[in-house]
């Protein structure tokens, strides 16, 4: 379950961090950065729904 959590709180930290370069860049990249944090965002999604899931299921 651990590693679950932690797996989460990485993409997390890795959708934060794009967020933060597509504020700060133009264009193309702006637009990319903004894609790849939504992509980010829904793994940390999934991994915290599996841990949700995993928890009602034990």
């Amino acid at each position: 379950m651990t590693d679950f959590k932690a797996t989460a709180e990485k993409y997390e930290g890795k959708a934060a961090n794009c967020k933060e370069w597509a504020n700060q860049a133009q264009g193309a990249q702006r637009e990319f950065y903004d894609i790849l944090a939504f992509f980010y965002g829904d793994l940390a999604l999934a991994f915290r729904q599996a841990i949700a899931t995993r928890r009602v299921t034990q």
